[in-house]
């Protein structure tokens, strides 16, 4: 079990492709948004061709516009950080990270198994009844190097 550890993290403005999709639909592969928007990512190597994109920005994995909580659509978009978003084509999506509190969960190995696996021990951790209450305002993933994930998950 990862044991998170508890941050307090300031906004930043991040751009990249953007889906809309549900846990129902991420578990039936015909419909499933998120590999797919990875892959796009991935082969047009998008994080290499954002414009205005900060120096050294890991690659960023970002959960918003949650519906319902867990249980209805949200969005996700695949990017990176940049310096001023105005400066971004209208053909990617931007958006700011929430400033405010999180539990932070860290994880290596191969992906994208260990951050799935990551997110299982999330899932769980926020079952337990002493857990903090999630805002589901932001939560965020940061990609650095081939086999290291960290999990940015916004409480109240």
């Amino acid at each position: 079990m990862i044991k998170p550890e508890r941050e307090r993290r300031h906004g930043k403005a991040v751009a990249g492709i953007q889906v809309r999709t549900n846990q129902e639909r991420e578990l039936r592969p015909e419909d499933a948004q998120l590999d797919r928007l990875w892959e796009k990512f991935n082969d047009e190597r998008l994080a290499e061709t954002i414009p205005d994109k900060a120096a050294g920005s890991p690659v960023y994995g970002v959960y918003t516009e949650y519906e319902n909580g867990a249980e209805g659509d949200y969005s996700v978009l695949a990017g990176v950080e940049v310096t001023d978003e105005t400066k971004v084509p209208d053909d990617f999506a931007t958006l700011t990270l929430e400033a405010g509190e999180y539990l932070v969960f860290r994880a290596q190995g191969r992906m994208p198994e260990t951050a799935m696996e990551a997110w299982s021990q999330v899932w769980h951790y926020f079952e337990a009844e002493d857990a903090p209450q999630r805002a589901f305002l932001t939560d965020y993933e940061v990609y650095e190097g081939t086999d290291r994930v960290t999990l940015y998950v916004g409480i109240r």
